[in-house]
């Protein structure tokens, strides 16, 4: 087999993108939800009989091996909020010799946030799962512009629910939040 495998190594990188933030589901009311990611890649030479599919994650240095036969479209399941994974396809023969690995392609998981607002000069309350190794630091901005960092969190030692109530957000016509993982 010739490697001609992955016209892959530049069209994959936009295309995971796009399929990334329109497939991703979540559990609500459980701390870690599991997200899904779509990868789709162009098909190898005619000699190819199946593909495989290799998932890192972060920290790993076990990569997860999916077979997914002659398909160049796969789902990957079970990926954890705030981690970091790293995805590259190889294709077989018929007699299962694979070919060089594709230009790996790497992907976070993001981490939802829940907001209340604030009424009756309550403080508004920001809420996010935590993954355990991580820590998280939460930003307001009332420009999308300028970030400032209002709370950070300890080291999480398992999934749980985090949450901050902001005190200042009643004085802001408008507050924006996100959140950097560490």
């Amino acid at each position: 087999m010739k490697n001609r495998l992955f016209l892959f190594l530049s069209s994959i990188s936009s295309l995971l993108t796009l399929l990334v933030g329109l497939l991703i589901t979540t559990t609500p009311g459980i701390a870690h939800a599991e997200h899904t990611v779509t990868l789709a890649w162009d098909s190898a030479a005619d000699e190819a009989a199946g593909y495989f599919v290799y998932a890192v994650e972060e920290n790993s240095t076990e990569p997860v091996k999916l077979d997914v036969g002659g398909n160049t479209r796969a789902v990957v399941s079970g990926l954890k909020e705030g981690l970091s994974y790293t995805f590259y396809v190889t294709a077989y023969n018929p007699v299962r010799v694979e070919s060089a690995p594709s230009l790996p392609i790497e992907f976070k998981v993001p981490v939802p946030l829940q907001m209340n607002p604030s009424a009756n000069n309550a403080p508004g309350r920001v809420r996010f799962p935590a993954a355990p190794g991580r820590w998280y630091e939460l930003q307001a901005s009332t420009d999308l512009v300028n970030w400032t960092t209002i709370w950070q969190t300890g080291k999480a030692n398992n999934y749980a629910w985090m949450e901050y109530q902001d005190p200042r957000a009643r004085f802001y016509k408008s507050r924006f939040y996100r959140l950097q993982v560490h």
